[in-house]
């Protein structure tokens, strides 16, 4: 029977993450009290578990390969700035679009969903782009991918990669979410509805550029919002409702070129 490397990486970054939550930065935070910055340290070295693990344990994940001939494959597409540049805008201008129609409800200015918090401007951008967006993509969009991809046609694919990659968050919703009341609930279901769809999206940038520099600014388009951001449920559920419709209108984009 031949080895199922998939669901080994899975099964494995699921144990790793979630033993350094519980390991790692949970006492950091309850123990020794780590002040901010520390703690946004400790939780970018766990955003990047899945490409240490992968690296690290490449042998047992896909021993008929080299790593250098997967990284090479992974960043083998042509870079186009402006393209790039489309790629982080177009995740960006999502949840801010969805942050104006929120306002909007709400009665209230946009920059008063805006906190820049105690850290300054640029650490706080560079440590938001060293860590999801640069650390798990060589793993969810390189490694994975490549897996479901393997089995399925692009759509189904997608999906399957999305609910993976999501449910890996599964105890950061109840660890580092302020929604702990009945708010959990649609929290939970933005995150899903949320992630898959993004996956979607970047899946359709992956298959035409080859280079996962766009994943990765897609990826840093969605997680630097969330860094600044001071709103409550209805901006989650904005999105919940934007993001499937804006998916679905990509993907028919790209079957009607595709015939």
């Amino acid at each position: 029977m031949k080895p199922n490397y998939l669901k080994k990486y899975v099964i494995s970054s699921y144990i790793l993450v979630w033993s350094l939550i519980i390991f790692v930065a949970g006492p950091a935070s309850l123990i020794f009290h780590a002040p901010p910055v520390v703690m946004w340290i400790v939780r970018n070295l766990i955003s990047w578990s899945p490409t240490y693990l992968l690296l690290l344990g490449w042998k047992w994940f896909r021993p008929g390969e080299t790593r250098t001939d997967f990284a090479k494959r992974c960043f083998s597409g042509r870079l186009r700035p402006l393209m790039l540049l489309c790629a982080f805008g177009l995740i960006f201008g999502i949840s801010i679009l969805s942050l104006c129609i929120y306002s909007v409800i709400e009665g209230q200015p946009v920059m008063s969903h805006i906190d820049f918090g105690t850290v300054s401007l640029p650490l706080s951008v560079f440590l938001a782009f060293t860590s999801g967006p640069t650390g798990e993509e060589l793993g969810w969009r390189g490694f994975m991918k490549e897996e479901f991809d393997a089995r399925y046609g692009f759509l189904k694919s997608s999906i399957c990669q999305g609910l993976v990659w999501c449910f890996w968050h599964t105890l950061l919703w109840a660890v580092d979410s302020d929604f702990t009341d009945w708010r959990a609930v649609p929290y939970i279901i933005s995150n899903i509805v949320v992630i898959t769809c993004l996956t979607v999206l970047m899946n359709i940038f992956l298959e035409r550029e080859r280079n996962l520099l766009y994943s990765v600014m897609l990826h840093f388009g969605f997680n630097i919002v969330y860094v600044f951001l001071d709103a409550d449920i209805g901006f989650f559920v904005t999105l919940t409702v934007l993001y499937p419709i804006i998916t679905a209108a990509a993907v028919w984009m790209k079957n009607k070129k595709e015939k």
